[in-house]
């Protein structure tokens, strides 16, 4: 176990274990998928069959498979598959989300960040 927290070969269980935190925490994630590094706020962690977990996520920052992310202030819900990551790194900064339609993306939840109301001292009383 090293000191610092490199994020070059990351196992699938430390992947798993930062994005998990990263929804409870409100934490918004820098990740490579697919050759780009998106900056993402995941919402709901989980899978639909056993073995292939997938991230429903708020990107708001970095690329996307076809360039950089247009610079509006809107960003885009996202379902990404969780092996397609690596280089998962925590961010200090703003949680960001968008009223969204009823995700599709995770049928069995891990975890979702509505169920983790932190930073708001008026939910969950």
């Amino acid at each position: 176990m090293g000191g610092s927290s490199s994020a070059v070969g990351q196992s699938p269980e430390e992947i798993y274990c930062l994005v998990s935190a990263a929804v409870v925490q409100h934490q918004p994630i820098a990740v490579l998928y697919e050759g780009a590094r998106r900056l993402l706020c995941p919402h709901v962690l989980g899978y639909n069959q056993p073995g292939e977990r997938r991230l429903f996520c708020y990107q708001y920052g970095g690329e996307t498979k076809s360039g950089p992310l247009p610079t509006s202030d809107a960003g885009i819900w996202r379902c990404l598959v969780l092996k397609k990551f690596s280089g998962v790194e925590v961010l200090d900064g703003p949680w960001r989300t968008e009223p969204h339609a009823a995700q599709r993306c995770v049928e069995h939840v891990e975890v979702d960040a509505d169920d983790y109301p932190g930073g708001d001292p008026q939910k969950g009383q």
